[in-house]
């Protein structure tokens, strides 16, 4: 029942590849959860017409949406334009020379975004000091941006050499568009992207720019559904913190992320609570299966990544698949393999499952919404994971029938199997495309998965979970509460965040305190007047110091927090020290070659929801929960179906209850296998752990 015309204190939303998940948070205390259609055409409508009863409004409102990524992987993205200096036209081409594989003949890069006709080049040029080489020529540079105005673009981007150090000419060709076609998006480099590396850096202005009219368009659509001012909205950005939508307008990039990026930081919160040292955010939704490794009560970050290579967990390694984006991003290994993606057979006859997906509409078939492809969702059905009576409290109907007849037609039949033969090798299919994730954030990073703990969630997450874990051999399973809708407890636990950088190359033992000091303090004054454009009060700000370090020679450098030596110890020594620790850490090796700083950084925090996941377990357990029952459920398709107890996760207690049963959730299923058992913690997890 809805409290009656209680304030509500912060709606969160995450549009999903299926279903839209919002939670709202109610002055009181109290929670309400909805699942809605991920039609984008009505979603904020749809929110506000719920929120009609309680006033109309939210005290905030925070959202995490997929509309980047997904302009970028399909390639739906407007013409743009840049300018760079003269000699560097082919910057977008050339990239960084990486390939991911050196003896593959056969392998395309993806396609610029940039094509050539449409690379307009400066004459001028800037020292690596910042000094003018070669001043502006304004009547060349005027004659340029005549001709981009003329090409019919949609955005510009600007990106001049070493104009991170000074962005003098930079300034003017921003200020000659604004006078020449105010209206025009255009995207330059000094303002919020002034770091070294010159195809990087180009590279993220250049899909900054291409996103900004997309961006601008959806943001513009969903606060007028919501009816709500741009200053009232915030949305999650790829690095797991919060910003205005008018923010994330100018700087779309920060956003490619940003519906992975909530659920990391609600299983950052749990390993927080629960005192999880280690632990694997497993995020199964309607479209891909995503995994992050959390250390210490902290996400794995990278200063930067790959956008529009598709999913492939290559890239994480060698790089060159796709477009460079030089911003923090968490660490998150994705595939294509969740509820909604089709299973079909190959031309050698072998079964397959995705990358292609069914969406929202027309959705798996069990949706009953003219979906006639076999989906992960349909097997699942098939196999008695799901509750065949409905999710989302029932509100969403499931058919069971419409399910095996995609399966039976499209699959078994073809491949002469029965129907519960094909829907467990489908899961099977699924399962192993998915442990890619999961060993590519845990293996393959040198962590050994026997004392690791898997957070799972997502509308997939605690039904595959358990099988993934035996194969890993974890520690155990953590269910949290609201596992379905997971990410949108992510966003309403967010905080407010807002990063500034400043690109400064030198040599660890020339290192100045005072010289890094005042650059933390222009920094810190930067990131403060920022996030007071944003409605964040000065007095609520915090301040985090960073340094970036690298080996001298190496590519890459590696971000630690960064602290004042103590007595007797010298800066340099101090950052060398702490630097040789961390790389080893993550890479297993130290060296003896002089270490160097990159950059400094500044990152300012606010706002954090004082809310504690014992209080959001508690509104789950306390909703009006399904009756104990019994249902028949495959786990070998070789003995086939068994009845089996179901029961809702209020009824589990502390003493482990030994499975197979399925434990319902208003917004998926826990599946507790034979050989595995289930309890819950204080915290009101339920945990799942394999019987010794």
């Amino acid at each position: 029942m809805r409290p009656d015309r209680s304030t509500v204190r912060r709606v969160a939303f995450d549009i999903g590849g299926t279903f839209t998940d919002v939670i709202v948070l109610f002055e009181d205390g109290r929670l309400e959860t909805l699942k809605i259609l991920s039609m984008l055409d009505s979603v904020g409508d749809d929110i506000r017409k719920y929120l009609e009863p309680h006033g109309g409004r939210a005290g905030s409102i925070v959202h995490g949406t997929t509309v980047a990524t997904n302009a970028i992987l399909e390639n739906h993205l407007p013409r743009v334009a840049l300018l760079t200096t003269k000699g560097f036209r082919d910057i977008l081409e050339m990239r960084t020379q990486r390939r991911p594989n050196v003896y593959d003949v056969n392998w395309s890069r993806t396609p610029s975004l940039v094509p050539r006709e449409l690379v307009f080049e400066i004459h001028e040029r800037t020292t690596a000091a910042g000094g003018v080489e070669t001043a502006l020529d304004e009547t060349q540079a005027k004659a340029q941006v005549d001709a981009v105005l003329k090409s019919g673009v949609k955005a510009v981007a600007i990106c001049l050499i070493n104009s991170y150090r000074n962005p003098a000419h930079e300034k003017a060709l921003e200020a000659a568009f604004d006078k020449a076609a105010p209206t025009l998006p255009v995207s330059a480099s000094y303002r919020d992207f002034a770091e070294i590396r010159e195809y990087e850096r180009t590279s993220t202005t250049v899909v900054n720019a291409a996103l900004r009219p997309i961006v601008d368009d959806y943001l513009t659509r969903l606060e007028r559904q919501l009816d709500v001012a741009d200053r009232d909205l915030q949305v999650m950005q790829s690095n797991g913190g919060l910003i205005a939508s008018s923010t994330a307008r100018r700087r779309p990039v920060t956003i490619i992320e940003s519906g992975p990026a909530a659920g990391v930081m609600a299983a950052v919160r749990i390993a927080r609570e629960a005192g999880l040292a280690q632990a694997l955010a497993f995020d199964m939704g309607g479209t891909t299966a995503k995994a992050t490794l959390i250390m210490d009560g902290k996400p794995l970050e990278k200063p930067s990544g790959e956008v529009g290579s598709g999913i492939n967990i290559a890239s994480r390694f060698y790089g060159g698949w796709g477009h460079a984006v030089q911003v923090p991003t968490l660490d998150i290994a994705e595939v294509s393999a969740g509820g909604g993606s089709i299973a079909w057979i190959d031309g050698g006859g072998a079964l397959r499952v995705g990358p292609e997906g069914a969406g929202a509409q027309p959705g798996p078939a069990c949706y009953g919404r003219g979906g006639t492809r076999p989906t992960v969702t349909d097997a699942n059905v098939v196999l008695g994971y799901i509750n065949p009576k409905g999710l989302a409290g029932q509100t969403i109907a499931i058919d069971r029938d419409s399910a095996a007849t995609a399966i039976d037609t499209h699959i078994a039949k073809p491949l002469g199997l029965t129907l519960l033969e094909t829907a467990a090798g489908i899961v099977r299919v699924a399962n192993a495309t998915t442990m890619r994730a999961l060993r590519a954030v845990s293996i393959e990073r040198g962590v050994d998965p026997r004392g690791v703990s898997i957070i799972a969630f997502g509308g997939a997450g605690p039904i595959h979970a358990a099988p993934l874990g035996d194969v890993l051999g974890v520690a155990s399973v953590v269910v949290p509460p609201f596992p379905g809708i997971f990410s949108a407890v992510g966003l309403l636990l967010a905080e407010f965040r807002y990063d500034g950088v400043r690109s400064l190359v030198m040599a660890l033992d020339r290192l100045d305190h005072n010289a890094m000091e005042e650059i933390f303090a222009g920094l810190r004054h930067d990131v403060r007047e920022a996030m007071a454009a944003q409605n964040i009060e000065a007095g609520s700000a915090v301040m985090h110091d960073y340094i970036d370090v690298r080996y001298k020679g190496q590519d890459k450098s590696l971000t630690m927090a960064f602290a004042d030596p103590p007595k007797g110890t010298s800066l340099s020594e101090h950052v060398t020290q702490r630097f040789a620790g961390e790389h080893f850490a993550m890479f297993g090796y130290r060296r003896n070659d002089p270490a160097e700083i990159v950059a400094l950084r500044v990152r300012g925090t606010a706002g954090a929801s004082a809310t504690a996941i014992a209080d959001i377990a508690a509104s789950a357990v306390n909703a009006s929960p399904p009756p104990r029952s019994r249902r028949p459920v495959c786990f070998d398709p070789k003995i086939g179906a068994v009845e089996i107890l179901t029961l809702p996760r209020g009824l589990l207690t502390a003493e482990k209850t030994d499975g197979p049963m399925i434990v319902e959730e208003r917004d998926t299923s826990i599946v507790v296998p034979p050989g595995w058992t289930a309890r819950v913690d204080a915290l009101k997890n339920v945990i799942l752990e394999k019987r010794t």
